[in-house]
């Protein structure tokens, strides 16, 4: 990351190849869109090579890559439900969305029940129990109180038992 904040742009595919992958799959599951995937990932180490400066020094950036990750997801988010309500509100807009990148690595109910959570709630719940990270790094992360990421990574996992469990049902 010194070399990186230092200008060497070597250093910026470095840190790509190490950690692309791990950022990759929480975008692909945090998103359900496959069409903007490699373009948040991208834009992701972009921001890193930007802020490399501010980086606060831990000893893995893996966290702050994803961290960024997940704030160009909410813009992206954002930025979507913007047009998609001007496009609605012209007439007769259709406002559903397909997943054109097919099948997850995970069970069709899991995903659907993952699709179920709010934004927020799903890239919490994503950052804590597919990337591994805790508490204090996603707080750290997405710029938000503690207590937020527990209230989120609890309301997440409640709904997702209730969504699997009631999946059970004939």
């Amino acid at each position: 990351m010194r070399r990186l904040a230092g200008g060497d742009n070597g250093a910026l595919g470095e840190l790509y190849d190490r950690h692309r992958v791990s950022v990759r799959r929480f975008i692909a599951r945090a998103t359900a869109d496959g069409g903007d995937v490699d373009d948040l990932l991208h834009t992701t180490f972009l921001s890193a090579g930007q802020s490399a400066a501010r980086y606060d020094g831990r000893a893995s950036c893996r966290p702050w890559l994803i961290g960024i990750a997940a704030q160009h997801i909410k813009r992206r988010h954002r930025a979507f439900a913007r047009f998609v309500a001007v496009i609605a509100s012209l007439g007769g807009a259709r406002t559903g969305t397909t997943d054109p990148r097919g099948s997850w690595e995970v069970r069709p109910d899991v995903e659907r029940a993952l699709r179920g959570l709010s934004q927020a709630k799903r890239v919490t719940f994503l950052m804590a129990e597919l990337e591994g990270l805790s508490c204090p790094e996603i707080a750290d992360a997405l710029g938000i109180p503690i207590g937020t990421v527990w209230t989120r990574l609890h309301a997440a996992r409640r709904e997702l038992r209730r969504a699997l469990t009631a999946g059970d049902q004939p």
